[in-house]
């Protein structure tokens, strides 16, 4: 896992060849932005607004997802978040694999980490993570979530 800030995006850009667009390509996002999805070649995501919570929709604590064939960049525009994360072979799967989908569930203890305007964070197939859980009373995010194939 990588967590950054935008300012410093250019030092990635040997991680994955795709990185140097999908970062420009951030940089260009604002509380303006229109929402929704988007793709480009070699990447492709999400623009969202949503609430913070550190539970599931059922009202159970927030279980961790992982990918097998894509790597995630979360980066906020506005807003904070505080994103879990844990090593895959530290926890227990809740869910089968979806290949259609590419993720898997899992449940463990996690770290957490506080992203704000203008961070991101890398999550490679390997870190578990749960994104979008609160910080204090603050639970209002705008933010982008790329997806570039792990092998490019």
């Amino acid at each position: 896992m990588i967590i950054g800030n935008i300012k410093d995006a250019e030092r990635y850009f040997k991680v994955n060849k795709n990185f140097e667009k999908a970062f420009s390509f951030l940089q260009t996002l604002s509380k303006e932005s229109q929402v929704g999805p988007f793709e480009s070649e070699g990447f492709r995501g999400n623009v969202m607004l949503t609430e913070t919570s550190d539970s599931s929709p059922d009202g159970s604590p927030k279980k961790l997802e992982a990918h097998r064939e894509y790597l995630d960049i979360h980066y906020v525009i506005e807003g904070s978040e505080a994103i879990g994360y844990a090593h895959i072979d530290a926890l227990s799967p809740v869910t089968e694999y979806d290949s259609a989908e590419d993720y898997l569930l899992l449940e463990g203890e996690m770290c957490k980490a506080v992203l704000n305007k203008g961070d991101f964070c890398i999550v490679f197939p390997e870190d578990a993570h749960a994104p979008a859980m609160c910080i204090g009373n603050s639970n209002a995010l705008m933010k982008a979530v790329v997806k570039i194939a792990d092998n490019a």
